[in-house]
């Protein structure tokens, strides 16, 4: 992390590794298959702009590519795939039924792609205010699995209402143990943070049953599991 970055203010605790290159999927794969006791679901994030189309394959290439790939590792019921670009999760649903399908989205004031009015790019055709102005109702329709929004757009009746509809809830991205706190008792099914380690020792002081942890085969750490 280069000294005095931004980078570096918000993540004081990351250790950098000089030449470190950016993993391939093939190396997530192979890592994730040395993991023992279990081999945990593999929740990824797609990337992709609407506002910007030169940036990325078209949605419908771009969805093949992900599919494709998936298939070639057999892991079409072990991921999660989940975008703000809510055009790239229905091309992967035309492709495929098997994979859980999670829709982002941000409601707050400077990275909107839910908008309080009108139609939004991020969202495919599948704006609240076609579904009685209802978020989740929107997921629903759109045969998302889960929602994923900011959490400083959830309240207790959100949480409640997505649920009722068979949607999990899990939220991102938090970090602080009072954050973890509140979404513990907004009652969300998951939470996405940049240190799972506190999310884990939260929920356990809560009382939950959390998994134990996964480390790749004979290492130091599998070992101690």
């Amino acid at each position: 992390v280069r000294p005095g970055s931004s980078q570096e203010t918000r993540f004081p605790s990351q250790q950098g590794i000089n030449k470190e290159p950016i993993p391939m999927l093939s190396d997530l794969v192979a890592w994730w298959q040395s993991l023992t006791p279990y081999q945990p679901v593999l929740n990824i994030e797609l990337k992709s702009d609407p506002r910007y189309p030169d940036e990325s394959p078209d949605p419908d290439d771009y969805a093949r590519i992900v599919v494709g790939e998936l298939k070639r590792w057999g892991l079409l019921t072990s991921v999660w795939l989940q975008a703000f670009d809510w055009r790239l999760l229905q091309a992967i649903q035309r492709l495929s039924d098997d994979i859980f399908t999670g829709y982002l989205s941000s409601e707050r004031d400077h990275d909107a792609t839910v908008l309080k009015e009108g139609t939004s790019a991020w969202l495919a055709g599948f704006d609240p205010c076609h579904y009685s102005s209802s978020l989740p109702e929107a997921i629903r329709a759109a045969g998302g699995r889960f929602w994923g929004p900011a959490f400083a757009d959830l309240s207790k009746e959100r949480v409640q209402e997505a649920q009722t509809l068979g949607l999990s809830v899990h939220t991102w991205t938090l970090n602080e143990d009072h954050a973890f706190q509140e979404a513990i008792k907004l009652g969300v099914n998951g939470i996405t943070s940049d240190y799972p380690d506190r999310a884990r020792s939260a929920l356990q002081a809560a009382g939950f049953s959390v998994a134990p942890p996964s480390a790749p085969a004979g290492s130091a750490k599998a070992g101690a599991a």
